[in-house]
């Protein structure tokens, strides 16, 4: 089954959530915030994981979830550069299908500096879609979860 894994729970992750349960993805979403993790405002979410920290969370889900692999699909929309950066790092040893990171080019050119500082391959960087999501004009964080997941839909009928 294809499952969207969704790091951050805020606006623009709970419209996606929402949209991911109408294109059939297992969806789990994941937050270090309880405020915004839960299961009142993420209601179609097979689960919802309140993060000790963004540093461990793939190990944390390897114990509670199923691999990620390559029918896994993971957009990266934490509050901060620091976290997205965190969990991009962890994805990134991972095989999903698609790596999603928020963010304008700035920010992302950014990350992707540190990152190989931190001895990331540009072939590894190169397969993360950032900005993310298909380019329609989107402003509202709905809009912004369209062109996400049309991003994501595209690229699982490329993978058929």
């Amino acid at each position: 089954h294809d499952t969207l894994f969704i790091f951050g729970a805020g606006h623009v992750g709970l419209q996606l959530a929402k949209m991911a349960h109408l294109t059939d993805f297992r969806t789990i979403v994941v937050d270090d915030r309880a405020e915004f993790a839960n299961t009142r405002r993420f209601e179609h979410a097979h689960a919802v994981h309140v993060a000790d920290q963004f540093a461990t969370v793939f190990h944390e889900l390897s114990l509670k979830e199923a691999a990620i692999d390559k029918n896994a699909y993971i957009v990266i929309l934490t509050r901060g550069h620091l976290h997205d950066q965190t969990v991009l790092e962890q994805a990134l040893k991972t095989k999903a299908a698609y790596i999603g990171m928020i963010g304008s080019r700035r920010k992302r050119d950014q990350i992707y500096a540190n990152l190989i500082q931190k001895g990331v391959t540009q072939k590894s960087l190169d397969q993360i879609y950032s900005p993310i999501g298909l380019d329609i004009n989107s402003e509202t964080p709905a809009e912004i979860a369209v062109s996400i997941i049309g991003e994501i839909i595209q690229v699982r009928a490329q993978h058929k």
